[in-house]
């Protein structure tokens, strides 16, 4: 290993949310979901930098929002049309080799734990990529696009749920880098280990409390989640 960087997804508009304001500056526990990560990560204090993507119409708030926490080495990039376009920004903002390790984070996931991030260190030593997942417990079943029914349920003990923080090696990303990215930024990979394919990913296990907010109730739910860590 040699440096570790952070990338920060924050280019939400507020759209699926019913917000005028992006979901990324709403206030949890008096602070913005944003710098409830950013703070995280520089909790964590081996980053060589932290890279906050952004849209473009809300770059300015976040320089704002940001002013007191980011370092000389940190920056605030725009994003692109999908949250992949997005990451590979992000990317491209850095100069890094194949020892190098990025941490890709969505920062509507204000809850995760310090330990979590030394485990995805030592998994993409291994793999070259690691996410962070969590055990589901409901029963679940496979339904085919357009079909009202199901032919097949799954074994829950071989699914889990992807979470944010995920890491992926600088030598990884050499090869990721290689394959095709479709024109269609509906068939652009959602996450790392959607673009990871059928390549092997380390996990490192979590529990519920890592929620995402994607609705007005997850911000409530994600209060009474939330791990002081």
């Amino acid at each position: 290993m040699n440096q570790l960087f952070a990338i920060l997804l924050a280019g939400g508009t507020g759209s699926r949310m019913g917000e005028s304001l992006p979901k990324q500056f709403l206030r949890l526990r008096g602070e913005s979901l944003l710098r409830h990560s950013v703070k995280r990560f520089r909790r964590f204090g081996l980053l060589k930098s932290l890279t906050v993507v952004s849209h473009p119409d809300w770059i300015l708030e976040t320089e704002k929002e940001l002013e007191d926490l980011l370092e000389p080495n940190d920056r605030i990039v725009e994003g692109g049309e999908s949250r992949h376009l997005s990451t590979l920004k992000g990317i491209a903002s850095i100069s890094y080799d194949e020892k190098d390790i990025f941490f890709i984070h969505d920062v509507a996931r204000p809850s995760f734990k310090q330990n979590e991030l030394f485990q995805l260190v030592e998994q993409t030593k291994i793999f070259g990529a690691a996410s962070i997942v969590c055990p589901v417990t409901e029963s679940l079943i496979r339904v085919g696009r357009h079909r009202n029914y199901s032919e097949e349920p799954l074994k829950r003990e071989e699914v889990y749920a992807v979470k944010t923080p995920q890491s992926v090696a600088g030598f990884m990303l050499s090869e990721l880098l290689l394959d095709p990215l479709s024109s269609k930024t509906s068939e652009h990979p959602t996450d790392l280990c959607t673009w990871m394919g059928k390549r092997k990913v380390g996990i490192v296990e979590t529990d519920f409390r890592n929620t995402k907010v994607t609705s007005p109730g997850d911000l409530t739910l994600a209060d009474s989640l939330y791990i002081e860590d």
